[in-house]
């Protein structure tokens, strides 16, 4: 799970969904124990954190109320663990963000102690990015003796921010930081070392006269709120831009020259056609200014739906706006039988293309925070294409707001910060029947046009079916368009005729099947057997399992994108993947274990009605929709 308390309290599960956490004193309750995560609470202690001297009589069993409803909501109930000392919370270290700021700011704090500029930044841009707002636990009112607790948190983040500062002005970057000096000092002007901050990158910016200003305004604020002068290190630093002190120039850079812009970008995608919403509102999100932080953007969704077609068609449009280079890597997140890359090869790569030929270093915080400063201040596009999941993409985000990052993956990238998601969907019967004309040619289309319909209504509406169709029409000029359509009808052959040369359906579909847990793969197959969508209990019976356990299950599967969700817990499956998890379900499980799913749902659907009056008959309960437009009883063919 995730816990986040730098901003308002916020608790996720690990596939990045909110979980509503009830009334305040419950909320203030968490807060507690989330802050003394580990350490055993006295109920009496809480009893006097959330009422103080007017605690009701039922306190002790109100307490004890919150502390179950809390187990509910999290749950697992050993989560929230009763000893003779009290209440723990047990969370590991990566599960709340207090522990991971502490620790990364820690870890800056001694780099930049150590000179190791580029890797204080790093950490410490990491450390404060976990801030969601101004304050701990921002909104939620808190006991006096806590306090205390998120005053020290919110001292750490202020001395991470000026240490941030300090690093960025030893790697040279003073002009990209003007703007965000000028806004801490605006929310905290009797800071005086961000006044010196300030001063120094007006100063190494050509801005002489400015800088001087900075120091006089410096003067009337401390003179206005405090009554005094200026402290010796601000007096110093105005002295040294007085008398142009050598040493305040900005560090030496090296003296070489940067390689050629890289242009990676795959060719775009021909005959590329539709999608127009989803080109608008991508393109909007990359090329938006005024952010101050990296517009990141994740293309999620089905195998075949088109997702890097969409990416590389995108990211040609707007690659002049990005005049340092457009970077592009294949993460082979999906890739049929070659592994996911790993960070620390992607960033190697990475590093070459912008010219940085020293040699490897294995640490990949070592190498993330190297391409940190070498993308700041540009102008780059970067296209992570076919990522397995947000911990292979976390260290490749660049920190400078001049970059621009477009992701594509099959799964939820929810955790990842910043980001604005995108989840494609198929593509609409007039959009693929456009891009099959625009394959195979308008006039082979013309012939039959009710037939060219057919084969891209049965290919579902997933572009790389239609592709598919499309290069067996133009490898075989004698196959009518009628023929295709009519093998493509018999559908224990369909995703055999969707394959030529080196392409295929099956093989997309095959990637995501085998990154399934045992459960879930089980729950896929089974679902094969109902025509439809189902509802959450209908496939509890398909599986023999309990609701809630077959709920995850179910949101697994539509993490995966092998589901879609839909309204008040039904989920349905496209029909492609339907005939694949038919054909796994054939090979994978036993005709009996068939049998019985098969049976166990018919009991779940078929309910005896209450009788009325003779000749009354049995009632369907509402456990199966027909998909795409089509009737269904709710049993696959195979087992009517």
């Amino acid at each position: 799970m995730d816990f986040k308390i730098l901003g308002p309290i916020e608790v996720r599960t690990c596939h990045g969904k909110p979980i509503p956490l009830g009334r305040r004193k419950q909320r203030v309750l968490l807060a507690t124990l989330l802050l003394n995560a580990g350490k055993a609470i006295p109920s009496k202690r809480m009893i006097d954190w959330l009422w103080g001297e007017r605690a009701p009589a039922a306190a002790e069993s109100n307490v004890y109320t919150y502390i179950s409803a809390l187990r509910r909501v999290l749950g697992t109930p050993s989560r929230i663990e009763a000893s003779a000392n009290g209440y723990v919370l047990r969370v590991r270290p990566d599960e709340i963000d207090v522990t991971r700021f502490e620790s990364l700011a820690e870890q800056g704090l001694r780099a930049l102690s150590e000179s190791r500029h580029d890797v204080a930044l790093e950490r410490l841009t990491r450390a404060l990015g976990l801030w969601r707002g101004e304050s701990v636990l921002e909104g939620l009112p808190l006991p006096a003796p806590l306090r205390g607790e998120t005053a020290r948190l919110e001292r750490l983040r202020t001395v991470s921010v000026d240490a941030s500062l300090e690093a960025r002005l030893a790697l040279g970057r003073h002009g990209e930081m003007l703007a965000d000096l000028e806004a801490h000092t605006n929310r905290d002007p009797l800071n005086e070392r961000l006044r010196a901050h300030l001063m120094l990158a007006l100063y190494r910016s050509g801005r002489r006269a400015d800088a001087l200003a900075a120091y006089q305004r410096a003067r009337v604020v401390l003179a206005a709120e405090l009554g005094i002068d200026p402290g010796p290190d601000l007096r110093r630093m105005h002295q040294r831009i007085l008398a142009d002190d050598p040493t305040l120039a900005p560090p030496a850079t090296r003296a070489t020259l940067r390689p050629p812009a890289p242009a990676e970008l795959p060719i775009d995608c021909r005959a590329f056609t539709g999608r127009t919403g989803e080109i608008t509102r991508l393109r909007a999100a990359l090329t938006s200014a005024g952010s101050d932080a990296v517009a990141v953007a994740a293309i999620t969704g089905a195998a075949g739906s088109g997702k890097s077609a969409l990416a590389v068609h995108v990211a040609h449009q707007i690659a002049d706006r990005f005049p340092d280079g457009q970077l592009y890597v294949d993460l082979h997140g999906s890739s049929p039988d070659v592994a996911p890359l790993d960070p620390v090869d992607v960033l190697a790569r990475l590093l070459r293309s912008l010219g940085d030929d020293r040699a490897v270093r294995p640490d990949v915080d070592e190498m993330a925070a190297r391409f940190r400063s070498l993308t700041g201040g540009r102008h780059l596009l970067l296209l992570l294409d076919n990522a397995c999941d947000a911990a292979q993409v976390r260290p490749l985000l660049p920190a400078s707001p001049s970059c621009r990052v477009l992701i594509t993956a099959r799964r939820s990238l929810t955790s990842l910060d910043a980001v604005s998601h995108f989840r494609l969907g198929v593509m609409t019967e007039d959009e693929t029947s456009t891009l099959l004309g625009l394959l195979i040619g308008p006039e082979r289309v013309a012939t039959d046009p009710r037939a060219a319909r057919a084969i891209v209504r049965l290919c579902g509406g997933l572009p790389v079916a239609v592709r598919i169709a499309a290069a067996r029409l133009i490898a075989r000029p004698g196959l009518s368009l009628r023929a295709l359509a009519d093998r493509l009808a018999v559908e224990d052959h369909r995703l055999s005729e969707l394959q030529t040369d080196d392409r295929a359906v099956r093989p997309y579909f095959m990637t995501s099947y085998r990154r399934l847990d045992p459960e879930s793969s089980r729950m896929f197959r089974l679902l094969s057997l109902a025509g439809g969508a189902v509802s959450v209990a209908a496939a509890a019976a398909l599986a023999d399992r309990t609701e809630p356990s077959t709920a995850d299950l179910l949101d697994r599967l539509a993490d995966a994108h092998l589901l879609e969700a839909s309204d008040q817990d039904w989920y349905g499956m496209h029909d492609l993947l339907r005939l694949f998890a038919r054909e796994r379900a054939q090979e994978e499980e036993t005709a009996e274990d068939q049998a019985k799913a098969v049976r166990r749902l018919l009991r779940t659907i078929w309910v005896p009605s209450v009788p009325q009056a003779r000749g009354d008959r049995d009632r369907l309960k509402p456990a199966i929709r027909p998909m795409h437009g089509k009737s269904s009883t709710g049993i696959a063919r195979s087992d009517r």
